[in-house]
């Protein structure tokens, strides 16, 4: 058993954490909800720690919103004891620039989220200046422990769940190693400490209402602006504040079935649909919001939950709510009561994952019950309902043709002309260390999952199209540079995501 208390004994007056989410790296191209809404996983861990430990005050900053400088600046105004740092692949390099810093002030930096958890051994030999990775779904446990023994107190360093670390001058003990491919089953909430329900229904419940106060004033204003610079136009009354919910978790996805491109966990969760109201009518006292972005992975997956929410829906919150939300179109076909039952909750828009123009692409990232016939009938429904779309193509997998990328290129342009989009997102393939296409590459030996990666997004992406998929990955650009092009003369908001927004300037 390992116990010690090695963290710097001068910092235990007056100890503060620091949980960030780092902002999208240099040169990342923008999607459509960039800096609209709040990152909201460092306020829910920062929520929880307050609430557990109430003697440390928690800081919270949103790199998307404010510059790895001034959060820097933290290092030296504040007494910072514990700097947890939440990495996506688009954000990498933002994090190591954010760690290292904290590490030349003896602040230990510890890493969680996606890319970090499915690349945490390569990721620490690469930087040893990182203190260790939370691979947790759920980090709450694994971070209390981490910051209760960052003051002082005695913790077995060895229970800590899901973490991996080495041996370094930030952190102490044995060096552990959490495969997260392996061990992927041990994130679920069923199998969670701090579920003791036994149950998927109500297991959300169990985590505090946000507390949005952690993020400054200045976050909140600068998502408002930005929210109604780019989409004040799709709504007929006042947007006073815009923040984001996680009171369901997962898809419906799961196993075989579970999309190619996606590198998620997918755990299935939920609060009840009481919890789910309260979370709304907080937020709107806490920050005035009336626009939500319930980040479920797929809110349309759970036909059950969606029915209880629209059911329970107070009829004294005294606003109206405006809800954005992950869809799949097959749901929404095969489920003819979803879109009323979005209506009635106050679902104004919908992110859906079209992925492609031909059935041939289509199927192969999505399943052969998919079908470009289906994306487009689900597009008709929500438009006959008034609901918003937001569609997002992929192109570039290895069933990918010039023959299927035309056909992408021309639904894309036909849906846009109809007024069945207002939000476009296209980008080539990403391979991931935790998806099909990043298998695919370590399989064929092409990359090494030792590799700290990827350090270039692009070149990633260049690197599986060129030598996997049956078009060029300048073939690709120039698909997604037609139909940005396109959007744009329609006047709809576009982006392509995980890739660097230089590739799409000639």
């Amino acid at each position: 058993m390992n116990k010690s208390r090695h963290w710097p004994q001068e910092w235990n007056t007056d100890p503060k954490v620091l949980l960030v989410n780092a902002g999208n790296d240099e040169g990342m191209s923008k999607i459509a909800n960039d800096g609209c809404f709040p990152a909201l996983g460092v306020l829910a861990l920062g929520t929880y720690i307050q609430k557990n430990i109430p003697e440390i005050e928690v800081l919270c900053r949103d790199g998307q919103v404010v510059s790895n400088k001034k959060i820097m600046n933290l290092y030296d105004s504040e007494n910072i004891t514990f700097l947890g740092i939440s990495v996506l692949s688009t954000s990498y390099q933002n994090a190591l620039d954010l760690a290292y810093q904290s590490a030349c002030y003896g602040i230990p930096a510890v890493f969680g989220n996606d890319h970090a958890a499915q690349t945490a051994e390569a990721l620490l030999n690469a930087h040893p200046y990182i203190g260790a990775v939370v691979g947790s779904e759920y980090g709450e446990e694994a971070l209390e422990m981490l910051v209760r023994d960052s003051i002082g107190e005695i913790i077995d360093l060895d229970s800590i769940p899901h973490l991996t670390s080495t041996s370094n001058q930030l952190i102490k003990g044995n060096p552990r190693i959490f495969d997260i491919k392996k061990k992927l089953s041990e994130l679920s909430i069923i199998n969670s400490k701090l579920n003791n329900t036994g149950s998927r229904t109500t297991a959300l419940d169990i985590f505090p209402i946000v507390d949005r106060s952690l993020y400054p004033e200045d976050h909140w204003a600068t998502y408002l602006k930005r929210y109604k610079e780019k989409f004040g136009h799709l709504h007929n009354d006042e947007i006073t504040g815009v923040t984001t919910m996680n009171r369901a978790r997962g898809c419906s996805r799961q196993g075989h079935l579970i999309c190619k491109h996606c590198d998620m966990g997918l755990d299935i969760a939920f609060s009840s649909p009481e919890k789910f109201w309260e979370e709304v009518k907080t937020a709107h006292k806490q920050i005035a919001a009336n626009v939500f972005y319930e980040v479920c992975d797929s809110f349309s997956s759970f036909g059950r939950f969606v029915k209880s929410v629209a059911d329970t829906k107070p009829k004294d919150l005294g606003f109206d709510p405006h809800f954005f939300v992950y869809g799949q179109a097959i749901d929404l076909v095969r489920r003819p009561k979803m879109v009323e039952y979005f209506k009635k909750i106050g679902v104004f828009r919908v992110n859906i994952g079209l992925e492609a123009g031909s059935n041939t692409t289509l199927q192969h990232m999505k399943g052969k019950f998919d079908s470009v016939a289906i994306n487009y009938t689900a597009l008709k429904k929500l438009k006959a309902a008034g609901i918003h779309a937001y569609g997002s193509f992929v192109l570039g997998t290895e069933a990918e043709t010039p023959e299927t990328l035309t056909q992408t290129v021309n639904f894309v342009k036909k849906i846009v002309t109809e007024g069945l989009l207002q939000d476009l997102e296209v980008q080539p393939i990403l391979p991931l260390p935790n998806n099909y296409y990043g298998r695919d590459l370590v399989i064929k030996g092409i990359i090494s999952r030792r590799e700290d990666w990827p350090k270039d997004l692009g070149s990633i992406s260049r690197l599986y199209i060129d030598q996997c998929s049956g078009i060029s990955y300048n073939q690709a650009i120039e698909a997604a540079v037609e139909l940005r092009e396109f959007a744009a003369m329609y006047g709809i908001n576009f982006g392509s995501g995980v890739s660097n927004e230089s590739t799409y300037q000639s």
